[in-house]
Parts: C-alpha cells; structure tokens; sequence
C-alpha cells in the first residue's frame, strides 16, 4: 500500500478548499516565510468552576497576563530532500528523547519507496536542532493524522481500495521507524467523509474521525440540526476495529481534536466551517453533556492537550474574512489556554500575517513536553491580488514556554 493510488470522485471535494486538501503539488522553488513573535498576551481571571455555559456565550480574557513566553520558531522544510511539507505534526519519542516532525510533499529526490512525493519524518534534538536524521514512510501526500502512544506512531492518510473510500493506517515503530502493522480501512462514503482524519487516543482506544452528513453534502447553515457532525471509528492498539459512533450534536463540522478526562470526552471542533469553535461534552458512555462556544470566528481546532489544571488548544483564526461569503479567507494560527471550566486564560497569535502579505497557514498542532507547548502548522503562499494559493506549502513549529507561576 505504499504506492500512491488517485481517489477517484472522492468525498473528499467535501470542504473543496484548496487549503484543506492532500499536499501534492508541482514543486515551485522553495520559499522562505518570515518568522514573526506573537503580539502580548491576555491574563486569567480567578479559576471558576461553573456549569458550562450554552453554546453562543464567549467567554473573554479581562487582564494582561504573562502565560505562555515565546522561544522560538523553526522552519522545517524546505531542504536539499523536501521541497515542500504540510500537515506538519510534532510528536515525542520517549525511548530516543526525540522530536519528530512529520509532514507530507514533494520530494526534492526518490526517497523510501517513493518517487515524487511522499509521508516523511524529520528528527530534532529537544532544543530542537536537526539531529539530520530524516525518512519517507508512505508514498500518499494526501489529507492525513498522526498520534504518537509511547514509541508508537499511529498513522491515518485517505486512501480508495477496491471502489471505497477509506483510510491506509499504520502502526509504525518510531524507534527505528519499522512499519509493524499496515492495514486499509473502508468507510461507508460519502456519508462518512475521510477527510483531514483526527487520530486520538481517548478511554483506551484510538479514535478515528472525520465529517459526517446525511447527504453526503458540505454543511451549511441551512443544513438541518442532526443532519451532520462527525464519525468516530473506534481501534485497539493493533488496529483492530473496535466499532464506530456518530455524533450530531450539537451539530459540528470536522477539523476537530478531543481529549477524555476523568471520565469525560471534550470534543473541540467548529459548528461550521464559516463559524467558532465550540467544546461538547459527553460522558463516558457518549451522552452529551452540554457545550459552550470557545471563539468566534475560527476553525480547524485541530490540536489540544491538557495539563491536569490547563486545556491548550492551536486553532485556526478565520476573522479576516470576506463578508458575506467568507471567501477569500486570510487565515491566522493561534494558541489559546483555558482552564478546567473552559474559561478563556490566554490567547495569543502563532502568527499574524495580514492579506497584504501574501501567506496562508494551515492545519495547527501541539504538544505539551515538559513546561513547553509546541505548535506545528503548514504555510502557503498566496497571490495577493487573484488569492490565488501556490499550493508551496512548508512545514514550521512554534516554541511556547508555559511561565513558572503563572495561573
């Protein structure tokens, strides 16, 4: 399965944005992006523990706060193997005391079994210097999850076998990155969607997730509540399937990530794709338990982590919008904290490129190592004047000292 395989009418022209698709691309000559500091930061209130509030009531920052302290931003593609990477994932390897990077793009020479274009890796030091040990493990750069469990990558890329549509997943070895098992999973498309698939580790088992609709149709905001949400594909630690669940509400598009915390699941997600990001609530046995909105104007939150006092979440920033219609859409990556109530701490701008610019980020992450967040994320180029993207996407990864003493 390690040959890339075209998916032919897939539900993926779900969301057909060109930012949200597979990576594969033409290679163009590498561009440099500038690295820019994030502007200061929001304060805390008291830490309150209140019943969550409805969907729609924004909770705002009120004070100057010092959380999270800016180190430092790495550019991790272009070089002379990777032309271009997207879907950037930054993940730990407790046996190798590494990092890794894994993207997906053009290849700048044939690496592993692939050719052209390929799912890669690249190895940093936890001061995040390049060790300049790099690999190419499949040959599909399309939309794809990753989750690091222990010294075990999980791997989720869309994939068509057999007139389905489904996803190619993997179970990887990161310490000699040996492929220990390597399986196609089919999905009952275009109602299930394999798009941008979350990987989770959740109540002891993978989740697998994307967008879910009756009519196998993008949602709108005339799309009928309980007509869309997401699909959740439920895996043991060997891959084997463990069942599915679909959750409709409160209604939800995917770009999503989820965490389970003493019995309970927090899913972050968007009630649209042209809408804010929301928490929901269910318990253990997947009754929902309520929700609120976290941010106006935003999607894609597509990487969280919690800390036993603090929720940390990379969310993409959709306020520089045309309105109406939305589209062009000047996109921003920010990194946000909120206590155990959902209560707003902090949140400050990952990057802050402006139209004129001519950059679109993409596709957030973070891990929690030790007192720093680490967010990875994608960036295009894009033409000013036609919005055209180049489809050059590279791969970056932000370093966030979380201060001593803060709240």
């Amino acid at each position: 399965m390690n040959s890339h395989k075209p998916l032919h009418k897939l539900s993926g022209l779900f969301l057909a944005i060109v930012f949200l698709v597979g990576c594969a691309a033409p290679p163009a000559p590498p561009t440099l992006s500038p690295i820019i500091p994030p502007p200061p930061t929001f304060p805390p209130p008291p830490p309150t523990f209140p019943p969550l509030t409805p969907l729609g009531e924004v909770v705002q920052p009120t004070a100057q706060s010092e959380l999270f302290k800016f180190i430092q931003t790495i550019q991790v593609t272009p070089d002379d193997q990777f032309l271009t990477g997207c879907f950037a994932r930054i993940h730990y390897v407790p046996a190798t005391d590494r990092f890794v990077v894994l993207f997906d793009g053009i290849l700048a020479k044939p690496a592993g079994n692939c050719t052209d274009a390929g799912n890669s890796y690249k190895e940093y030091t936890t001061d995040m210097q390049e060790t300049g040990k790099v690999g190419t493990f499949a040959c599909e750069p399309l939309d794809e999850g990753s989750l690091m469990v222990d010294n075990a990558l999980y791997f989720a890329v869309i994939h068509r076998e057999s007139e389905q549509d489904g996803w190619h997943l993997l179970k990887i070895d990161a310490t000699d990155w040996t492929t220990l098992i390597d399986k196609f999973h089919a999905l009952d498309s275009p109602v299930d969607n394999p798009m941008d698939p979350m990987v989770t580790f959740v109540n002891g088992q993978l989740d697998i997730s994307s967008q879910y609709t009756v009519k196998g149709e993008p949602p709108n905001s005339e799309t009928p509540a309980g007509d869309y949400g997401t699909h959740h594909n439920f895996f043991s630690p060997d891959l084997e399937s463990q069942g599915k669940m679909i959750l409709t509400e409160p209604p939800h598009v995917n770009g999503s990530y989820m965490v389970y915390v003493e019995g309970v699941y927090y899913l972050v997600t968007s009630n649209l794709f042209d809408g804010d990001v929301l928490v929901a609530k269910y318990d253990k046995d997947w009754k929902y338990l309520g929700g609120k909105t976290l941010i106006e104007q935003a999607h894609f939150s597509t990487g969280l982590v919690y800390d036993g006092q603090r929720f940390y979440l990379a969310y993409t920033d959709t306020r520089q919008r045309t309105d109406p219609g939305f589209f062009p859409v000047y996109l921003n990556i920010r990194l946000a904290a909120f206590d155990r109530d959902w209560n707003l701490l902090d949140d400050v701008a990952v990057t802050s490129y402006t139209p004129q610019d001519g950059k679109q980020p993409g596709r957030p992450w973070v891990i929690l190592h030790g007192n720093r967040l680490y967010v990875s994320y994608d960036v295009d180029i894009v033409d000013p004047a036609t919005h055209t993207e180049y489809l050059q996407w590279q791969a970056y990864v932000s370093v966030y000292e979380l201060r001593k003493g803060a709240p």
